[in-house]
């Protein structure tokens, strides 16, 4: 994936995130209670999303498919 792409996924990511948290968090405080363990999850999402789309791919210089025994 290009590096414009990452970005625009991760932006789009962080706006999903901030579309699902801000009514959670809303409908946990006018009942009373306190979000913070539900927003610490949802951002420990958030980090494990941006971290999978941004994880460097390894690329192998011998990509070669011929067995050992015939080099």
């Amino acid at each position: 994936m290009s590096k414009l792409a990452k970005i625009l996924v991760t932006v789009g990511v962080v706006f999903l995130f901030f579309i699902i948290t801000i009514p959670i968090t809303a409908g946990i405080k006018s009942s009373g209670s306190s979000p913070t363990f539900i927003n610490l999850i949802l951002l420990m999402g958030l980090i494990g999303g941006i971290k999978a789309i941004w994880k460097s791919e390894k690329k192998d210089d011998n990509d070669n498919d011929t067995p050992v025994l015939q080099k």
